[in-house]
Formats: C-alpha cells, sequence, structure tokens
C-alpha cells in the first residue's frame, strides 16, 4: 500500500516535460543557449503558479506545499530575466546534497516514554524496513529519486535503528531524497519536505542527517514543516546542539534529538515544534528532554513560521 501511494505521489510532483512554451520569457535563439537546472523559490504560491505557467515547458519539479517554487532548466538568459522578475525570490542553482555523519550521544535519554503515537520522517537513502528490530513500525513512505524506496547505502538505515533505539515505539517512515551513488539533488531533498509537508498527520519529526542548510529554498521549506507542526532536526558538525529562532534543531546527534523528541511528543502530543525546541536540552546534545523545563522562549514562539 505505501509503495503504490509513493509511486503514484511521486507522479504527481513531476512536471510533463512536453509542455508550450511560455509567453513570458525571451524566445529562444536560433542556437540554443545551453541551460543549467536551478531552483526558483516565488514571493508567494500565486507568483510561483504564475511562473510556472510561464517556464512550464521545462518546469521539472513543481512545489505545492512546502516551498512556493519550482525547481527547472534555464539558460543564462531566462535566469537574467527570471532574476529581475519582482515575483521571484530567490533563484539558486540545484546541487548535490550529501550525508552527514552521526554520532552517537555520550549517554542514553532518561525519559521513560517510548515515542508511541508519534512518526519520525527519516529523510535520506531509505531505511531497510524489514529489519527485524523495527517490527512493524517502518515503512517506505515517499522516494523523490522516482524509484520504488528500496535503501541504498546504509545510511538511511542507520539513522532510523539510532532514532528507533531512543524511541522504539516510534513509527518510522522512510522518506528517500538520496541516490545509490552515496548523494541527491537539492530538488529531491526538496520533493521530500514538500511530500511531508501534505501527508503528514499527528505528532510528527522530520530527521534530515545531510548538508545543505546553507540553502534558501531548504531553509524555507524546513521553516514551513515547522510552521505546519512538525519538527525538524537536522545535521550539524562538531558535538554542539543549535535551534534556531523557528523552532528547528541541528545536532551531530540528529537521530537521537529526533528520537527524544518523539518521546515527549508521545506525553504531550500537542506541543508546537517552537515549544518543543524550548525543551530540548539542546546545550549538552544528549537528546533528553529537560525534566523541569522552564517556560517556552516566547522569542521562538513568536517566530514559529515564516
Amino acid at each position: 500500500m505505501y509503495l503504490a501511494a509513493a509511486v503514484a505521489t511521486a507522479a504527481t510532483t513531476a512536471v510533463p516535460l512536453a509542455m508550450t512554451p511560455a509567453s513570458g520569457l525571451a524566445l529562444r535563439p536560433d542556437h540554443p543557449e545551453p541551460a543549467r537546472p536551478y531552483i526558483v523559490t516565488a514571493r508567494d504560491r500565486e507568483a510561483a503558479r504564475d511562473l510556472v505557467g510561464e517556464v512550464r515547458w521545462r518546469v521539472r519539479r513543481y512545489y505545492t506545499s512546502a516551498l512556493p517554487g519550482f525547481a527547472t532548466f534555464l539558460t543564462p538568459t531566462e535566469l537574467d530575466e527570471l532574476r529581475a522578475d519582482p515575483r521571484v525570490r530567490t533563484i539558486e542553482p540545484d546541487r548535490q546534497i550529501h550525508p552527514m555523519p552521526v554520532r552517537a550521544p555520550e549517554d542514553p535519554p532518561t525519559i521513560k516514554a517510548g515515542g508511541a503515537g508519534t512518526t519520525v520522517y527519516v529523510l535520506d537513502s531509505g531505511v531497510a524496513v524489514r529489519r527485524p528490530a523495527f517490527g512493524d513500525r517502518a515503512w517506505r513512505a515517499f522516494d523523490a529519486t522516482g524509484g520504488t524506496g528500496r535503501p541504498c547505502g546504509g545510511h538511511g538505515t542507520r539513522v532510523a535503528a539510532r532514532t528507533h533505539a531512543v524511541a522504539p515505539k516510534a513509527g518510522i517512515a522512510s522518506v528517500r531524497v538520496l541516490g545509490c551513488g552515496g548523494s541527491g539533488t537539492l530538488a529531491d531533498v526538496l520533493a521530500g519536505l514538500d511530500w511531508i509537508h501534505r501527508h503528514a498527520r499527528g505528532p510528527s519529526v522530520a530527521v534530515l542527517p545531510t548538508d545543505g542548510a546553507d540553502s534558501p529554498a531548504l531553509t524555507r521549506s524546513a521553516r514551513s514543516l515547522v510552521q505546519s507542526g512538525v519538527f525538524v532536526v537536522g545535521a550539524a558538525n562538531g558535538g554542539a546542539c543549535r535551534l534556531t529562532p523557528d523552532g528547528r534543531a541541528f545536532s551531530a546527534h540528529a537521530p537521537h534529538l529526533a528520537g527524544a523528541a518523539a518521546r515527549h511528543l508521545e506525553r504531550h502530543p500537542d506541543a508546537d515544534p517552537a515549544t518543543l525546541a524550548a525543551r530540548l536540552d539542546c546545550t549538552t546534545a544528549r537528546g533528553t528532554i529537560r525534566q523541569n523545563p522552564s517556560r517556552p522562549n516566547n522569542l521562538l514562539v513568536r517566530n514559529g513560521g515564516l
């Protein structure tokens, strides 16, 4: 069931290439310029729809939830025109995204809860969902690479296993965004975030143990996911753990932090991501929750969205 849903969803995120060219951009020259892949973020959803209508003949992906934008091919002339368009917020080259190493914390979590009733979305290279340790709690949810969700490389499975060790009763949804070569594209990672934004229900955590934190489109998509109620944990170099004003967390112990969040959401299923971020013991990066947390940071609550 999950495989069929993933394949159907993947088909809806891709835009047919053979479409009529729009009238808003420059006409093709007699000797076509080379086109390169880019991610275009629009000012809002209406602007994104208008822009897709103008360049849809080369649009590869149209993001409908987490990001008002699309992935496309642009020539240098088209790139200059779009950069001057007031409907466009940012344009960045599509690029390779790589998994980041994750480490185990020095001390195990201390909260006696297992994450029941929560879902942890693992955006990585796929998860070996039939691994006996997972029981029936892991499934293939979506494959942004166009495949069947089968895991490659083992990184996603290791991340899922470490999350499962911390929150053994949480569901593990495999959202494959990396290919078998050990990396993926920014366009596919954005598609994974977009899919979660559309399908996440109930207490949810998304763990993204990859690089790409400097991408404006990736940042905006993650913020949008937080605003929708999904707590987002990204990977970071070193042992420090960092919280952003909008309620995201970055840690070298990202899987354990995701498991800790699932534990807390079992006990407090209505906790919003900003409040959850404020209560995470991020200073020690042990993936635990403060036993006697202070009141949530008002700045985090106020800035919990875009």
